[in-house]
Formats: C-alpha cells, structure tokens, sequence
C-alpha cells in the first residue's frame, strides 16, 4: 500500500472517530495534518486534502484561501481517485496556489529590484539622462537670468544719468530764478556815492549850456 493510500486511511479514520474539524481562524486543514500525526510538509499534505475533496472523499468550507470546516462526505469514500493522486509519494503533490503566490511575489520583487550589472547600469544610464536634461533646464535658466540682470543694470545707468542731468538743469533754473531783478533807467541806485558825484560832473560837463539872453536896448 502507498504512503498516500496510508495518509488518506488515517483522514478518514480520524474524521469517522473525532467528526469533522472545525476552526474560527480558517486552520482547519493544519489541525486535521496535527491530529492524523502527518509528518510530511504543510503544502503535501493540503494538496492530498484538497484531492480527496475533489473526488468526493471529504467535504470542505473554504472562504478564500481559509479552511474553516472539513468533514467527511456523506458516503465517507471517495467516488474516485485521480490518477496524478495515485501515482507517487503525497509529498510529490503541490498547492499550485501557493506556488503560484510564491511565483508571483519573486517576480513582482525581480522587477523592483537590479538583478545584474546591466540592468544597474542601464538605470545608472537613465538617471544620469534625466539629470543632465534637468541641468540644460538650469543652465539655460541661469543665462535668461544674467540676461535680464545685464538690461536691468543698462536701464538703470541710464536712468542715473538722466536724473543727474535733470538734477543740474534744476539747479541752474533755481539759481537764476533766486538772481535779483532790477528795471532798466534806475542803475545810479546801485552806485555808491562817489560814484553818484562823478556821474553827475560827467552829466553836467556834457550838457549844453543855454544860450546867454540879449541885451535889451
């Protein structure tokens, strides 16, 4: 008799003698593996039971990847054994949904992570693209910069310069504005009094004299 033929005899001996296996916590299937004493791995000997579910040996309550309930069917054999459950040791058997989950976590962890110099070095090569381009950015950014601060400095001076040229204008305008005014015939007011003598000797030398009067005869 196989070692698998064995396993299943004491599953079905359990269940007659205990009744079904039962557990809140969806761990069924580990206490049925801890009461038949089965020495093999986890992943076997859910494999067997889920093959005995299939042929109709045992009836189980799954909900997802949880076994809450399993029990033997009602006739308590299976109708039928697999051929692939037939054939070899029960540790040969494998939960194609745990290795599928499995499968599927190496992959999705190959893909995050460089498996190899080349893939390093290609995402090295991409990284080192995505910098320069940022550089170019910033470089081209830098020189609109000194652009515009060159105009800036050129508009000012500019600017400077005609301030400075109105500041000037400002002043002489000023200046003249403050100068004193005085009307045209009134310049002996602004000589002394020396002056004023000598202005008036030079008008009284040059004024004609009057013609002397004639004797009356």
């Amino acid at each position: 008799m196989t070692r698998d033929q064995t396993v299943r005899r004491r599953i079905v001996g359990y269940l007659t003698e205990h009744g079904p296996v039962r557990d809140t916590s969806g761990r069924a299937t580990a206490l049925l593996k801890d009461g038949v004493g089965y020495e093999g791995s986890d992943t076997g000997f859910t494999q067997l039971v889920s093959a005995m579910a299939k042929s109709g040996a045992l009836l189980r309550e799954v909900r997802g990847k949880r076994t809450y309930r399993i029990s033997l069917s009602p006739n308590g054999q299976p109708t039928s054994i697999p051929r692939s459950a037939r054939e070899g040791p029960v540790d040969e058997l494998m939960d194609y949904d745990e290795l599928a989950a499995a499968l599927l976590a190496r992959v999705t962890r190959i893909l995050s992570t460089p498996s190899d110099a080349s893939e390093g070095a290609s995402w090295a090569r991409r990284r080192l693209d995505q910098l320069e381009t940022r550089n170019t950015a910033l470089q081209r950014d830098v020189a609109r910069a000194k652009a515009d601060l060159e105009a800036a400095v050129i508009e000012r001076d500019s600017l400077r310069g005609q301030l400075e040229a109105a500041q000037h204008n400002l002043a002489l305008l000023t200046e003249r504005l403050e100068e004193p005014r005085h009307p045209q015939g009134r310049a002996a007011e602004r000589l002394g009094t020396d002056e004023r003598t000598l202005l008036y000797q030079l008008r009284g030398r040059h004024r004609p004299s009057a013609p002397s009067p004639e004797p009356v005869s």
